[in-house]
């Protein structure tokens, strides 16, 4: 059985995702190749002899689907792209796949946008259980068909016991951590809100950034400038640009030995591989109420919620977790647990054959 993934460019939360189902679908016959329309800073993330196109013309398009007649198209997010396969000869079923839309508001305006693409082209939806997200797919959408299930993810890869190399030692500082597009939704202000609040209780914490400013937001990162400034932050942060997700366990791991904390602020998320990937990592988190993070992130049990917008209960929290040894460890063993039990490459497997067989696909 061969299954294309499509999607614009390899980076960020999609890449990590096409990386984990080749791994785990493979071992249930289902061979992953992946389409995306342009290069990005993830394009060198794929092991060798995974099969990755670049392409956006219909002629380079139409020969990708002649030569390997996949039996399953998947189209992640960007539903305009839908169009292009059927208008190029591609009959077998095509999922339109839904991973991250931003806010409420946001995902409201796609999915209303993508109604007639959807009806017209998709033969079902598939989503990872974010309850934002399910409620407008049961509002704009109720009678496609519809899969839930949670993303693979392989804990494996960031335990410490794992590494191919020795962990480096602990740092004379504890780092506050953020992780994400420069964006209004991921709201890098309101972290460097709270990494000011926490820097005055705490003046040797150090901020870290990592993000990719190929994606950043037009502006955003002139205004992160600016508001680095404004706040008195230039020598306080640290700015980690395009870090392969390979090398991430050690920067997680690090984090979690000199007692730092991730911050995730993002108004609205799907279902973030980086709050499973601190988790598996040690690392404790103190997040918003994000929505899809609520898979990962329970509160009080394998990390600490905010508010939005109160900056000082978060930098309450972050502190908590920064001083308080016996709740950090408690957060941290809870959350490696957590993770092991409710996310598991074989269940996305066994989920993703299931659809695939309700859907009537099958290999030539």
């Amino acid at each position: 059985m061969k299954v294309l993934f499509v999607f614009i460019v390899p980076s960020g939360g999609v890449n990590t995702l096409n990386r984990l189902r080749h791994q785990a679908l493979l071992p249930a016959g289902i061979y992953s190749h992946f389409l995306y329309f342009r290069e990005g800073s993830g394009s060198s993330d794929f092991a060798p002899g995974i099969p990755v196109f670049y392409a956006s013309e219909p002629p380079a398009v139409r020969h990708i689907l002649d030569y390997y007649s996949f039996d399953c198209i998947v189209v992640t997010s960007f539903f305009l792209q839908m169009a292009l396969f059927r208008q190029l000869g591609f009959a077998k079923p095509i999922i339109y796949e839904i991973q991250g839309f931003g806010s409420p508001e946001q995902a409201r305006r796609n999915l209303s946008e993508a109604i007639p693409f959807v009806n017209e082209y998709a033969d079902a939806i598939l989503y990872p259980g974010t309850p934002v997200i399910g409620a407008l797919l049961e509002e704009l959408y109720p009678f496609n068909p519809k899969f839930s299930f949670a993303n693979p993810f392989d804990p494996r890869a960031f335990d410490r016991s794992s590494f191919a190399y020795p962990p480096a030692p602990p740092l004379d500082y504890s780092p506050l951590v953020w992780i994400g597009r420069l964006e209004d939704n991921k709201n890098w202000r309101d972290f460097l809100l709270i990494g000011a609040e926490v820097i005055k209780r705490k003046p040797g914490v150090r901020l870290w950034m990592f993000s990719d400013p190929a994606l950043a937001e037009p502006g955003e990162a002139e205004q992160l400038a600016i508001w680095t400034q404004g706040l008195g932050l230039g020598h306080y942060i640290f700015h980690h640009h395009n870090v392969a997700n390979s090398l991430m366990p050690y920067y997680y791991d690090l984090v979690a030995s000199s007692g730092g904390v991730l911050c995730m602020t993002s108004k609205s998320e799907g279902a973030p591989y980086v709050a499973l990937e601190a988790l598996s990592s040690g690392c404790p988190i103190v997040t918003s109420n994000s929505d899809g993070v609520s898979s990962a992130i329970l509160d009080g049990t394998t990390g600490l919620y905010y508010s939005h917008g109160d900056i000082s209960g978060a930098a309450d929290r972050v502190m908590r977790l920064m001083t308080e040894r016996k709740l950090r460890n408690s957060l941290v063993e809870t959350g490696k647990k957590h993770v092991r039990s409710e996310f598991s490459m074989e269940n996305y497997a066994a989920r993703f054959s299931g659809m695939l067989l309700t859907l009537g696909a099958r290999p030539c």
